[in-house]
């Protein structure tokens, strides 16, 4: 049995999908400025974006099982930017 919020949230679910979604692509366009950080030598952060790539992986199994691209697009974006950023740390 759904009680009044979950009726409300499943209702409006798109929408909360795709404020999450934009959300957590703008939280993860943050990689950038470390990864520009890390090309000109001036940083070598790598532990927050291998987390964030380690986190992508396992969200984007999880959507991919689930068929949810609300999940799975900003999750694949994570993976690719936490691993590029890892990367520029060490060159």
């Amino acid at each position: 049995m759904m009680n009044s919020l979950q009726k409300k949230l499943k209702q409006n679910e798109k929408v909360i999908g795709s404020i999450a979604s934009a959300l957590a692509i703008i939280m993860f366009f943050s990689l950038i400025e470390i990864f520009i950080s890390n090309l000109n030598g001036k940083s070598e952060i790598y532990i927050q974006p291998f987390a964030t790539a380690v986190n992508g992986i396992f969200w984007s199994l999880y959507a991919y099982g689930k068929q949810d691209y609300f999940l799975l697009i900003p999750n694949v974006l994570a993976i690719v930017l936490g691993t590029l950023t890892v990367i520029a740390a060490f060159i």
